[in-house]
């Protein structure tokens, strides 16, 4: 990627990303400290991205951009780096847990596993990635809070980043730590893993002012239509019986999944075999490998009717989204393995060795063979000229009003229609749809528009502003109810007379109340540091 530049694959979510990075930057450098309306996407139309998508990414992005890098190298950075510190932040939860070598040996098998490929490399996964390097550090902190009162701050921070950097992993992260933690109750004192979760519950009020917003708030727009992406959860379950079929029509998840099943089956089978004089290393392979099967179940058809029953696990849109945690545990098994194979015998050691090196090959062969599947920016051969065109559009020129936003967060119709308003290029910010009038643009800023209007008789005014109950219109100072046009944008009527219009992007009630929850949040973890320091 560094050399080639950015893959140029039409399916993947990067040319999204690379349109968010864009206008979060910009409306920063307007003094927005938390751009929730991209008001120059949708071809000016805006949207309201960041509402619902979370911004943690972005303000990293944006801090490069902003430094000095083209909006090319700013995610070329992001991805290496994520890469980079997916194998540290593991390091980290393993040198002291099996010792130096198996924690780096782990380290390279996480950070090489198929499933970040996919996510770098096909699905353009920006924000995806960084849960990556956050899951270690959270099982890590999980673990020494369970005996360290301190650890739990760590904690709490770290579920605040997992919220504030991808919705559908700490959904997902979120049902499985909980079943995980509750697991110790086997062996660990109640009230430690009680305390344990209570401060996971902190790091999600702390993010608050994006969670509740992003919740209460998606009544208002398209979120639904993620349901249907790709035929649906139903369609994206493994079945197990037919998973060769699969492969061989080039499904790349059901191949990740495969890849790392026998991974983890091999180690086990070591770990049975010739570790099995070993009781800790035996104890926890049999933890970490009925943690496997359940993460297995759970991406398996056999899961349907649980996925089925509940809407909120629907909008996860890929159960195989759990590859991220079952990397994790494959990186696991690897650390665990390996460090019993360190205390074997030279020949048997040497031998066996062998086998983690070959898992190691086999994740570079497909990080490798993934990597120049696609043409890129800077090779683009016989590229999709339209779609090249685009994503150098989004480079070049973002800001003149060219780039679309994704078709979930448009509003929905007030006429009832299931389906989103389809943006038009090249409209002006102001139109007159009926009556006569003379309009005058005074201000036109991301958040705050002001025109004056003369109208002679009764008329329709249609702004290029996409309804949202964030926004505000004040007609001669007077607060002045905002309406939907057919076409979702914002409109107005007015009678004969001279107006100055004021349109402004405001905070709304469940931002107002996030924001207090995660003030009051912040209250609770800063008594509890002020309590240990």
């Amino acid at each position: 990627m560094i050399r080639h530049g950015l893959n140029l694959n039409f399916n993947v979510d990067i040319k999204w990303h690379l349109t968010w990075i864009q206008h979060f930057s910009q409306q920063l450098s307007e003094g927005i400290l938390y751009p929730r309306w991209l008001a120059g996407t949708n071809y000016g139309y805006g949207s309201p991205t960041f509402v619902f998508y979370p911004p943690f990414v972005y303000y990293l992005g944006s801090f490069l951009k902003l430094s000095g890098l083209n909006i090319q190298d700013t995610v070329i950075t992001l991805f290496s780096s994520a890469l980079f510190l997916s194998g540290l932040t593991f390091y980290i939860y393993g040198r002291n847990k099996w010792g130096r070598i198996a924690a780096l040996v782990g380290g390279l098998v996480y950070m090489t596993s198929p499933y970040i490929a996919l996510d770098i490399y096909w699905r353009g996964g920006l924000a995806s990635i960084f849960v990556q390097v956050l899951i270690p550090l959270l099982w890590w902190l999980t673990e020494q809070s369970f005996s360290g009162k301190k650890w739990r701050l760590g904690l709490a921070i770290c579920w605040t980043i997992i919220a504030l950097t991808h919705t559908p992993s700490l959904l997902l992260c979120a049902i499985v730590w909980l079943f995980y933690t509750l697991f110790f109750l086997l062996n660990k004192p109640w009230k430690a893993v009680v305390e344990t979760i209570l401060s996971a519950g902190i790091g999600w009020g702390i993010a608050s002012f994006y969670l509740l917003p992003a919740i209460l708030e998606k009544r208002f727009v398209n979120i639904e239509v993620m349901r249907g992406v790709v035929g649906g959860v139903k369609e994206n379950l493994f079945n197990l019986t037919q998973l060769f079929t699969l492969i061989q029509n080039n499904y790349r998840a059901a191949y990740i999944f495969l890849h790392e099943f026998l991974a983890i089956a091999l180690l086990i089978i070591i770990a049975f075999v010739f570790c099995r004089r070993q009781s800790a290393i035996l104890q926890e392979t049999c933890h970490w490998s009925i943690f496997a099967l359940t993460l297995t179940f759970f991406m398996s058809s056999r899961s349907g009717f649980i996925w089925q029953s509940s809407p909120t696990l629907q909008m996860v849109q890929f159960p195989w989204r759990l590859l991220q945690i079952f990397s994790f545990v494959g990186a696991v098994l690897s650390a665990t393995v390996f460090s019993g194979i360190l205390k074997l015998r030279l020949r048997s050691r040497f031998l066996l060795s062998l086998v983690i090196v070959v898992i190691l090959l086999m994740n570079f062969r497909y990080f490798h063979k993934l990597s120049n599947e696609y043409i890129a920016l800077r090779k683009p051969g016989k590229a999709n000229i339209e779609h090249l065109q685009y994503i150098k559009t989004i480079m070049n020129d973002p800001y003149t009003d060219k780039l679309r936003d994704v078709e979930e967060y448009r509003p929905l119709l007030k006429n009832g229609s299931s389906s989103p308003p389809v943006p038009l290029i090249g409209q002006p910010k102001i139109s007159v749809v009926s009556g006569q009038a003379k309009i005058n643009i005074q201000e036109w800023q991301s958040y705050n528009r002001i025109f004056s209007v003369t109208t002679e008789k009764q008329s329709k005014i249609r702004v290029r502003t996409y309804y949202y109950p964030a926004w505000r219109i004040y007609v001669n100072q007077k607060p002045y109810p905002l309406s939907m046009a057919n076409d979702g944008a914002i409109e107005l009527k007015l009678n004969p007379g001279d107006y100055t219009v004021r349109l402004f992007y405001s905070w709304t009630y469940p931002l107002i109340v996030g924001v207090i929850i995660s003030i009051f949040s912040i209250i609770i973890l800063a008594s509890y540091w002020y309590k240990f320091a």
